[in-house]
């Protein structure tokens, strides 16, 4: 099986890629910024979702893909009075826009049974502090539905939603007033690790997912339900 993970340098890519490696796939990733140590077991190249260009090279070069992973993502924490147009392009080229490209030139190189899965958030279904972020998320799972339909029966189309994930920058960065509120909204009262969430991922690439196609896994300890 040949993964490709796109944006597999956050820390919930890394984990994925990791989760991969040791399963022994054959692994390539990409990275924007920062190019993650080669230690890590898979391909690395960089990718720029708000150039064309860069997005054809990925498309040209990836060759035969069995899974595609969708990780990119950018909040920016923002209320729409603090955003400028700048911003406003870049969270939707990074979150939408850019992965819609991506999809589109990635597309002939998906084999028969292949799959996408992308990252999504529990943002994206309930919306967010930062309307820019949930906004996009949304769009995503949008996305999902309508190439579910559209790709099958040679690609099936899913996403995951995580709500509040342990073992990430995002985590660590956020105020403990907000984790508290996370918490109390939580039937469980926790969170699902970057580690837990990996193994999601690489389970939903086993055969026995086959029949599912245009779905949302939500994890997030069952918020809906309140």
């Amino acid at each position: 099986m040949r993964v490709l993970v796109v944006g597999g340098s956050s820390s919930i890519g890394n984990t994925i890629v990791d989760a991969f490696v040791d399963g022994g796939v054959d692994v390539s990733a990409t990275f924007n910024a920062n190019r993650p140590a080669e230690s890590r077991g898979a391909a690395w190249t960089r990718l720029d979702l708000s150039d064309p260009a860069s997005i054809d090279a990925l498309g040209a070069s990836c060759g035969d893909v069995d899974v595609a992973v969708l990780m990119p993502s950018l909040s920016l924490g923002q209320t729409l009075a603090q955003y400028t147009d700048e911003q406003i392009t870049a969270v939707g080229m990074v979150n939408f826009t850019g992965q819609v490209r991506l999809i589109q030139r990635i597309a002939p190189a998906l084999n028969e049974g292949s799959q996408i899965i992308v990252m999504a958030s529990l943002a994206g279904q309930r919306g967010s502090a930062d309307p820019m972020y949930g906004a996009t998320k949304g769009a995503m799972l949008a996305l999902v539905k309508s190439l579910a339909k559209s790709m099958a029966p040679r690609t099936r189309v899913n996403a995951v939603a995580p709500g509040m994930v342990t073992e990430t920058g995002m985590y660590h960065r956020t105020a403990e007033s907000v984790i508290q509120g996370h918490l109390a909204l939580n039937p469980l009262r926790s969170f699902i690790s970057a580690a837990d969430l990996a193994k999601v991922v690489v389970d939903l690439t086993r055969p026995h997912w086959r029949h599912l196609n245009g779905a949302c896994i939500d994890m997030n300890g069952g918020q809906y339900v309140r």
